[in-house]
């Protein structure tokens, strides 16, 4: 579903991802994992048609990213790090502009809204300001706006970040049900732990490059026994 090839990006002399290649499978949860300026985010926003390679190849269910970025779109859910939730609207109204920016009929936004907020277990507070809600129940209506247009493929970058050992609970729980819908999901963490009872695979980077690639049991016998990384 992602397949991402020889990946350069620079920012004028810095090189922010070096060489990156990886995959992700229909309907599996892939972690990028590394600390803070190891090119995660950057990956994650060349994915969504926001940054432009430098050189390299992004191919999403067969649609080139850098060749028809807006066919890519729309099979694109994409959640960032930190992004705002507008505090004066509702939580269903908040979903509902963005399903609008997504050219949605009135009548067809109602019914993708309802869906995204009942996969979210968010119906109980689709009335409620989004200035009422906790750091947790935030995360769970910019999940909900994500989910709105029905993409195939998510990308979520840090969306655990700040979050309470129940809320992060709940979160993963969330992102499980979702791959079990079919939803292929790429996730950026900066903590190994939080995303290995999550991922079906994980990728590590460091210094915009990948470190080592593969499912959670190859990565921790590598880190054991590093000889096996090279």
């Amino acid at each position: 579903m992602i397949q991402v090839k020889d990946l350069k990006i620079h920012y004028g002399e810095f090189v922010a991802v070096n060489n990156l290649s990886f995959s992700v499978k229909k309907g599996t949860i892939y972690g990028l994992i590394g600390p803070n300026g190891a090119g995660k985010t950057t990956t994650i926003k060349a994915i969504a048609t926001l940054l432009e390679p430098t050189y390299g190849e992004i191919i999403i269910e067969g649609i080139s990213v850098l060749h028809e970025p807006e066919k890519a779109r729309c099979i694109l859910g994409y959640m960032p790090d930190f992004p705002p939730v507008y505090d004066d609207l509702r939580v269903e109204e908040f979903c509902d502009l963005f399903a609008k920016a997504y050219g949605q009929t009135k009548s067809v936004r109602k019914q993708k809204v309802e869906n995204a907020l009942t996969k979210t277990d968010l119906i109980d507070k689709r009335k409620d300001f989004c200035r009422s809600l906790s750091r947790g129940m935030k995360q769970r209506a910019l999940l909900a706006k994500t989910l709105v247009h029905d993409p195939t493929i998510m990308l979520l970058d840090e969306p655990g970040a700040n979050l309470d050992p129940k809320a992060r609970i709940e979160m993963r729980n969330l992102l499980h049900k979702l791959a079990d819908d079919g939803k292929t999901i790429l996730i950026s963490s900066h903590v190994l732990s939080e995303l290995q009872d999550l991922c079906d695979e994980i990728g590590i980077m460091k210094n915009g490059e990948m470190v080592v690639t593969g499912s959670i049991e190859k990565i921790t016998h590598e880190l054991v026994h590093p000889c096996y990384c090279k």
